[in-house]
Parts: C-alpha cells; sequence; structure tokens
C-alpha cells in the first residue's frame, strides 16, 4: 500500500511537503522554521493517519499495512502514537491530531487540505530538490549496532544523514527502502542469513533483559522462530557456514567467560543437535563477528589475548583447533574489530578503529601482506561485505547511505536507503541485509553531584524523540548548557539558558558529526569538534574553522586557558603529537608535545591533565614541576572517553561493565577516586561550574530490526 501522500497538504497546524516526506512549519518570513520531530516509522505512521484521514485505524491495520508483519507487539504502536503525539503537540485528554477509540484503534481528526501549488514558498521549493535522484557529499553516535563491540557508546550514538542536491548532470543514485524482516520489541542485530537465504539468525536483547543477548533462529519460509541459546550469558556474531549446517558464534560472559562455538543444526526439525566450544578467546575481548571461508574449512573473528591491548583478528582452523593471529594494529588504535572473508577465500576485508574513525583494510591471505582501502569520515560501521564478484567493499557511509570501494580504494555511493543501517550482508541474489532502526533514545538528565551536594535530585530536563546527543556545562555559573540535539531533524547545537529559554547556535544544512563541546574558559566562546576540523563559535556566531594536518587523524582538542588558542592530539602514521593553534590566525600553529593523545589544561592554567600515547597512563604537570602519575587506569577496551578539569581535580567516565558506565572523580589533594554516578549507560557528562550539579544522556533501550533491500545488485 503506499502510504506517502503526493502532494503538499495542510494538516492541522503543519504542513506535509511530499519531496522531503517531513510534516514541517513556516515562519512569517516564509522559511521552515519548525520540522516535525519523527523518525523514519514514525512517519510513514502519520502518513498513513493522513491518508486516511477521519477513518477508524485498528492496531491490526497498522501494523499489516505500515509494518507490513503482525508478529509485533500492541506496545510498538502505542509508543510510535506517543511519538507522533509529542511531535505534533497533540494532547490525549483534548485530542486535535489522533483521538484513541478506545478498544478499537485511532482516528485522525486534524483537518487535512491540499496545498495549491502557487501557495508554496520558495524555501519547500528549493528543499524539494532533496529527493530521490541526488547525490551528496557527507554523515554518528552513529552507532548503530556496534552495540556490545564498543559497550554501547557507538550503537547509542546513531546519526542522521540527509542528501544533498547537486548538478543534476550528475550521476543518480537510487533512494531504496527497506523491507521488515523481524519485528520484535527491543534490539535484533549481528545478523547473518544463510547462503539459500531461508534461515536467519541473529542476537536479541529484550526490553526485559536488556543486558543479555541471546541468539534466535528464524525460518523464513516456514515463519517459525526458536531461541538457540540460554540467557544466562550472552551470544555474539552468528554465522552459517557455508553448506547451513553449522552455526559459529561467541559466548561471552564479561571478565569470566569467552568462547567461540559450534552449533550442529538439524534443519528438517528446526532443532539444535549439538553445542560445543571450538576455542577460548580473550576474557577481555568484547563482542565479536564471525565469519566462514568459502569451503567451511576456518573462521575468522576479533579477539584480545590476555596481555594484548589491541583487538586485532585470529584465524581458526576447524580441523586442528588451531588458532593464528593475523592482524596487528597499531598501539594508538582500538584495534580491527570486524572481518570477512572474500567469496573465493583468498582475502579478507576488515575495520579498524583508529583515533575514533573507522577504516577498511584488506588482507592477502596467501603472503599476509595488508592495505588500508580506505577510511570512513561519516560512519562508524559495524559490518560490511563483498561484491558478489569480489571487485569490491559494500558498506554503509553514513546512517542514511550505502557505498562500495574498489579494491584500488576508489569509493562512492551507490545508494540511499530510507532506514538507519549499521550492519549489512549482501546474498547471493545481490540484496542487502542490514540491521536498522536505533540501538537507543536519549535524553538530558540533572542529578546532584554527591561529592558537593546532598539534594536528592534526579530529574529529566529536556525530552526529544530524535534524541539529545551531546551536552556540555559553561564555566561559568550564569552561563548556558550547550546541547546537540535533533529536535529540527538535522543535528543543531543548542544553547539553553537558566530562564528556560533555548537558542539555536548552529544552522548546519547537512548533518555534521559532532565529536565534542567544550566552552572557553571565560564561557564566552565554544568549540565544536568534528572528525576532521574544529568550529569555533562565540555565543551569537560562528568565528573560525581550524582543521588537521592532511591525512592526520585528530583527538579531544581542548582551550588554551586564555581562550584564544586551542590544543588538540594529532596522529600520523602512528605518531601523536600536540598542536597549538590560534583562534585569530588558523594558520598560527606550532608543536608543542609528542607522545600525547589527550591534552587538557586546567582553566586557570595551574596543569595541565594528559595522557601518554604508549603506555596510557594518566599524568598531570604543573608549571615547573616534573610530571606526576595519577593512580587511576581505564579498561583497556574502553575507546570512548570524557574527561573534565577543575581545580581541585578531574572527572572521568569509565568502563565498570560491558555496557555501563561510572562517573567518577580523581581528588588532586588526596590522590583518591571518589564515586560520583554509580552506573550510567553512556559515557558522557559534564559536571556545572559550582560542581553541585551533573548533567548525564539518559539512556533508554532503543529498537533495532532486522530488514533487507532486495535485488539491489540489480538495482544500480
Amino acid at each position: 500500500m503506499n502510504i506517502k501522500p503526493d502532494r503538499p497538504l495542510q494538516v492541522g497546524d503543519w504542513q506535509y511537503l511530499p519531496e522531503q516526506d517531513k510534516l514541517v512549519q513556516f515562519d512569517a518570513a516564509g522559511k521552515i522554521a519548525v520540522t516535525a520531530d519523527l523518525d523514519n516509522l514514525s512517519q510513514k505512521v502519520a502518513n498513513y493517519f493522513i491518508v486516511n484521514v477521519g477513518k477508524l485505524i485498528t492496531k491490526d491495520e497498522l501494523l499489516q499495512d505500515v509494518w507490513g508483519i503482525r508478529d509485533v507487539s500492541d506496545g510498538r504502536v502505542t509508543r510510535v502514537i506517543r511519538v507522533l503525539r509529542v511531535a505534533l503537540g497533540d494532547d490525549t485528554r483534548e485530542p486535535t491530531y489522533i483521538e484513541t477509540i478506545p478498544k478499537r484503534g485511532y482516528r485522525f481528526i486534524a483537518p487535512v487540505t491540499e496545498i495549491a501549488k502557487a501557495e508554496q514558498v520558495e524555501e519547500s521549493e528549493q528543499a524539494a530538490q532533496v529527493a530521490v535522484n541526488v547525490t551528496r557529499r557527507r554523515y554518528w553516535p552513529t552507532v548503530a549496532a556496534l552495540a556490545a563491540v564498543f559497550t554501547l557508546f557507538i550503537g547509542a550514538l546513531t546519526w542522521w544523514l540527509w542528501p544533498k542536491a547537486v548538478d543534476d548532470t550528475e550521476k543518480s543514485i537510487p533512494l531504496l527502502r527497506y523491507k521488515p524482516v523481524t519485528a520484535l520489541d527491543g534490539l535484533e542485530f549481528y545478523h547473518n542469513m544463510s547462503d539459500d537465504e531461508r534461515y536467519l539468525v541473529y542476537s536479541y536483547a529484550s526490553p526485559d533483559n536488556e543486558n543479555v543477548t541471546v541468539l534466535m533462529l528464524e525460518d523464513l519460509q516456514q515463519h517459525k522462530r526458536i531461541q538457540l541459546t540460554e540467557d544466562s550469558y550472552s551470544s555474539f556474531g552468528a554465522a552459517f557456514s557455508p553448506d547451513g549446517r553449522y552455526i559459529a558464534y561467541q559466548r561471552l560472559l564479561k571478565d569470566t567467560i569467552c568462547e567461540i562455538r559450534l552449533v550442529e543444526m538439524d534443519l528438517v526439525s528446526f532443532t539444535p543437535i549439538s553445542d560445543s566450544v571450538l576455542t577460548e578467546c580473550g576474557r577481555a575481548a568484547v563482542s565479536s563477528r564471525l565469519s566462514w571461508s568459502p569451503n567451511g574449512a576456518f573462521l575468522v573473528y576479533p579477539d584480545m589475548p590476555g596481555g594484548e591491548k589491541q583487538m586485532s583478528i585470529h584465524l581458526l582452523s576447524l580441523a586442528s583447533k588451531s588458532v593464528e593471529r593475523i592482524t596487528i594494529p597499531p598501539v594508538s588504535s582500538f584495534g580491527d574489530y570486524s572481518a570477512r572473508f572474500s567469496r573465493k577465500g583468498d582475502r579478507i576485508a576488515f575495520l579498524r578503529e583508529s583515533a575514533g574513525s573507522a577504516q577498511i583494510w584488506l588482507m592477502d591471505l596467501s603472503t599476509r601482506e595488508t592495505n588500508l582501502l580506505t577510511k570512513i569520515a561519516d560512519s562508524f560501521p559495524g559490518n560490511i561485505d563483498w561484491g558478489l564478484d569480489d571487485s569490491y567493499i559494500i558498506y554503509p557511509s553514513s546512517s542514511v547511505s550505502l557505498s562500495k570501494v574498489k579494491l584500488n580504494g576508489e569509493a562512492e555511493i551507490i545508494a540511499y536507503t530510507d532506514e538507519s543501517s549499521n550492519e549489512i550482508q549482501l546474498t547471493k541474489s545481490g540484496s542487502v541485509v542490514a540491521t536498522v532502526g536505533s540501538f537507543s533514545s536519549i535524553n538530558l538528565r540533572k542529578l546532584a553531584n554527591r561529592i558537593n551536594n546532598n539534594e536528592l535530585l534526579n530529574e529529566k530536563v529536556f525530552s526529544s524523540n530524535r534524541n539529545e546527543t551531546y551536552v556540555e556545562t559553561s564555566p561559568v555559573n550564569s552561563g548556558p548548557l550547550a546541547v546537540l540535539s535533533r529536535r529540527t531533524g538535522l543535528p543543531q547545537v543548542w544553547l539553553m539558558f537558566a530562564d528556560g529559554t533555548q537558542r539555536q547556535l548552529t544552522h548546519f544544512s547537512e548533518v555534521e558529526r559532532i565529536r565534542s563541546l567544550m566552552f572557553s574558559p571565560d564561557g564566552t566562546k565554544l568549540l565544536i569538534q568534528m572528525n576532521q576540523k574544529i568550529l569555533v563559535y562565540s555565543m551569537n556566531s560562528f568565528l573560525n574553522e581550524i582543521k588537521g594536518n592532511t591525512g592526520a587523524v585528530i583527538g579531544t582538542a581542548s582551550w588554551r586557558s586564555d581562550g584564544e588558542g586551542i590544543y588538540f592530539p594529532e596522529v600520523n602514521n602512528g605518531k601523536w603529537q600536540i598542536i597549538e593553534a590560534s583562534i585569530a590566525d588558523v594558520t598560527e600553529r606550532r608543536t608543542i608535545s609528542v607522545e600525547k593523545e589527550l591534552y587538557l589544561p586546567s582553566h586557570d592554567g595551574d596543569y595541565v591533565f594528559w595522557r601518554d600515547s604508549n603506555t596510557k597512563k594518566f599524568y598531570i604537570q604543573r608549571k615547573g614541576l616534573e610530571p606526576e602519575l595519577l593512580q587511576f587506569t581505564l579498561p583497556e577496551t574502553q575507546i570512548a572517553f570524557k574527561f573534565q578539569v577543575t581545580a581541585d581535580g578531574i572527572y572521568f567516565s569509565k568502563l565498570i561493565s560491558e555496557l555501563d558506565y561510572g562517573l567518577f572523580y580523581y581528588n588532586l589533594a588526596k590522590h583518591s577516586v571518589e564515586p560520583v554516578v554509580e552506573k550510567m549507560r553512556l559515557s558522557r557528562f559534564s559536571v556545572t561550574a559550582d560542581q553541585k550539579y551533573v548533567y548525564l544522556l539518559d539512556y533508554e533501550l532503543g529498537d533495532l530490526d532486522v530488514a533487507i533491500l532486495p535485488n539491489v545488485i540489480e538495482s544500480l
């Protein structure tokens, strides 16, 4: 059923723009002032209501016509209805848009009228260029289904990107729409489809037990589903053998057990025959994806055996059970976290994290030679796959685009998609199977700082179904909060003032991947860091842009104590150095230190907090004194960091389990670590200038499903 209106409509106080597939409101100047805060699924439901205005719509009809499947709980419909009401400004007690008919369904009651072509404002005509046959140049958070690999950091931060119109003479890139395969409440991820495309295996975390993932197996022809593993441990990265008889997976109970295991299946009766250990893996390892060689003789998977500090790719022989480490990531990298055999079996492609960005590497298995194919600036893929003829690698290049990179390193976008995806698999029929959706919902929460404040305060500050993904407090008590929010569609930085007013600071025309926010010591400027550039704003306008050196990757930036310059770590060929740059003259820069991957001066300039890039140990150095080693460490598997320096100590987030962080304070006078927040789901936080309150990003479990893009290769 076509549930997308094909013409501009007035919908209550909103206007529907078919070219953007969005509900918007215009200001007096005829410019778009507000965009309804709806994700893709919620927009589809809104469209269905609009084209069926005035009709009673049952939940079964919504499930069948929008989800395309009935095997989903009523709770999912209820949540989407709630999102719609919040975004449209509807009141359940006196509805003006969606009326609930108890025990029957819903009715859309807002007036819907067609807008004549002549009445459309110039803004909407310009916006209409953003459609199917466009290309774009750029991409978060992120992250969607890396999930347990990076302990929710990557997966929680999913980023949204919309194409940007370019010259019509450029190549037309199709917009493809995912069709759902699974529709459970919670998270379905780390999927793998059998070679005959009949069976699907995936990890599943339910809302009732989100800290544990089990393996689910579905027969897509018979519409049957079974749970393969117990919920006393977590199971990840399942992969079918080429003949479909076996499923290899990783069993993981953090710091206790890590095993690569093999399930033998009786597919006729759709039951497992056995589940045995192939080999042990490192207890420090995080969740892994597995890949079979085409002849079924080998498995590749990421691992971090005891004593190692980076994830690396390992090759397991099924016959001898011998294991060989085949990649050696640089010490500046978290490591290699996903690998995929080529269809001929003579090479593997693998993903490597480097200074917060993803890279695709290629290895020739006969020579063990490796080479970098491409750096992915705007996405952090969870998985990749080979083209059907092994001539290229296909990967998510942003949350709503797929790209391919040829073996000579030449990359191009091949399709835009209507859903955010992170993990993909290319089947033999040329279809793409992906994990789509959002790993989490993230909003802003304010808590009392237990070190300096005995208040019992824990409240939600601001809520939006598009997520707030960064928060930074001003170093001045009367200063605003800086928040990265998608409330208008694109991620923008907003300033939130103590009197309740809010003001949009940035006006990005396309999605930018923000990595950090930081106020200057006097609170008059804001640093906004992206992948390879740093933007500096006053409280009212853009000031300047600072870029890293060509080919280098930059780390977390910080302010000079006078607020007129910044520092940023830069790594090139595995060598770290600290660069000092002027705000007024971006060409004025110098190297002030080496072998440091973090460099944060205190606001009063009394000391510098830094991290050694080789030993990963933390130090402070006061003026005229020798460096002082600090007595705290972070887990080797932690790659998401946030530090905040104060005159008397350092706040930092630390990974305390596979899924949770804690917030701690290092007291410089006592040389002791004090807990601030015992458990939080994301690493990001910000402490107020008076240190009485802490702002956190509040996490709620999102929804991930497995979906398919049929016949992608044929459509390109």
